[in-house]
């Protein structure tokens, strides 16, 4: 693949500034420590290019999906509390994110960056896919893992962007 072609992985802002403008609130996006890598049980989103090679993953974790898929349709923050007691996703809040993970393809297909075109095709759970994120994860050329919180009471949790 030519560099014209690669995947180019996004910066914490660029999550907080497509976050943000979705669900028309502040959003804090931060880098982890060295060493620290989102794997806490969640749903990852894979991105796959016109071959149809996967070519990236977006992991979130369970606290900040059902953060941002609450606050996009403006569930109360107590559900979304209520929600991570129980340790599940609504289908509500997993539909949300799930279109909240198609927009984040946006932060991939920068033309000016002459980056290569990727497509959201996949939302699985984290549980469903262990292997197979082991196995991308491995290969993988690029990795951002941050923390992001979503303001108005409705938390946060782990995000990891890998690509190859």
């Amino acid at each position: 693949m030519s560099e014209a072609q690669s995947i180019q992985v996004p910066r914490p802002d660029d999550v907080e500034d497509v976050l943000g403008a979705l669900l028309g609130r502040t959003v804090t996006a931060k880098r982890l420590p060295p060493g620290d890598k989102v794997h806490g049980p969640g749903v990852v989103g894979g991105y796959f290019d016109e071959s149809g090679n996967l070519r990236a993953l977006i992991w979130t974790e369970r606290q900040l999906v059902t953060a941002a898929g609450g606050a996009l349709s403006m569930i109360p923050p107590g559900a979304v509390e209520d929600a991570n007691d129980e340790g599940e996703i609504p289908e509500t809040m997993f539909d949300n994110y799930r279109e909240i993970l198609n927009i984040f393809a946006s932060m991939f297909n920068d033309k000016r960056q002459r980056a290569e075109h990727v497509r959201l095709k996949e939302v699985t759970s984290t549980s469903e896919r262990a292997d197979q994120v082991a196995e991308f994860e491995e290969s993988a050329s690029k990795r951002l893992d941050i923390s992001v919180v979503v303001a108005g009471g409705y938390g946060g949790g782990g995000l990891a962007v890998i690509v190859r």
